[in-house]
């Protein structure tokens, strides 16, 4: 994700906004300063704690979903929203999107199959967050 128009302490305290939600399971995964863009990604501490994501290859398998470390959707919608709250001007692009104060956050999309569909949304255990 690419982040334009915010600070780095503005990131640091969106973070500290998300932690508060998941129990500071939260961390960067690639936090790089290029120019007056930021490019970072989200992870968790812990694949047992909130905000993980989950695998869909179980829905193939039918093994029990595996717990993975990147942090989920849900995680990313209330990162982006405190960060609009704090830099209302910031702009976020993520898979080619622009979200922005005006629009664009909480947009789910299918991310399974055909024959599995599943919504972003739904790979994770927050359960409507």
């Amino acid at each position: 994700m690419i982040f334009k128009n915010a600070t780095t302490e503005d990131l640091e305290n969106a973070l500290i906004v998300v932690n508060q939600r998941f129990n500071n399971n939260v961390i960067w995964n690639r936090f790089d300063i290029n120019g007056k863009n930021l490019n970072i990604t989200l992870r968790v501490v812990s694949s047992k704690g909130r905000g993980h994501s989950i695998g869909y290859g179980y829905l193939l398998s039918g093994h029990k979903p595996k717990r993975l470390i990147s942090a989920c959707w849900h995680v990313h919608g209330y990162f982006f929203e405190a960060l609009l709250k704090i830099a209302p001007d910031a702009v976020i692009i993520s898979r080619g999107r622009r979200i922005d104060q005006y629009g664009g956050n909480w947009e789910d999309w299918d991310a399974g199959s055909m024959m599995y569909p599943q919504y972003m949304s739904e790979k994770c255990e927050c359960q409507g967050e």
